[in-house]
């Protein structure tokens, strides 16, 4: 019997072996789902990004901020605000 036999039917070891692999696993999975939400807070944010641009470059070309707002789908409070950030 070799060193690998014996050691995985000593029942310590392999519940040992066992809890580790679980823990990587584990951790594995953890890292797979903060990846999966730093995606979406990109993506959120680069949408975000797009409509600030288009309101602002809506309003360079003279767009009225009623139309504005219904474009972005934001109050026209929320428009002259992003407006006013330069």
């Amino acid at each position: 019997m070799n060193k690998w036999e014996r050691m995985s039917q000593d029942s310590s070891f392999r519940q040992a072996y066992e809890a580790r692999e679980k823990a990587l696993m584990d951790e594995a999975a953890k890292f797979a789902h903060a990846r999966n939400e730093g995606k979406k807070e990109g993506i959120q944010e680069g949408v975000q990004q797009g409509k600030i641009q288009m309101i602002k470059g809506m309003h360079e070309l003279g767009v009225p901020l009623e139309t504005i707002a219904k474009a972005s789908k934001l109050v026209i409070a929320e428009v002259e605000r992003i407006l006013e950030q330069k």
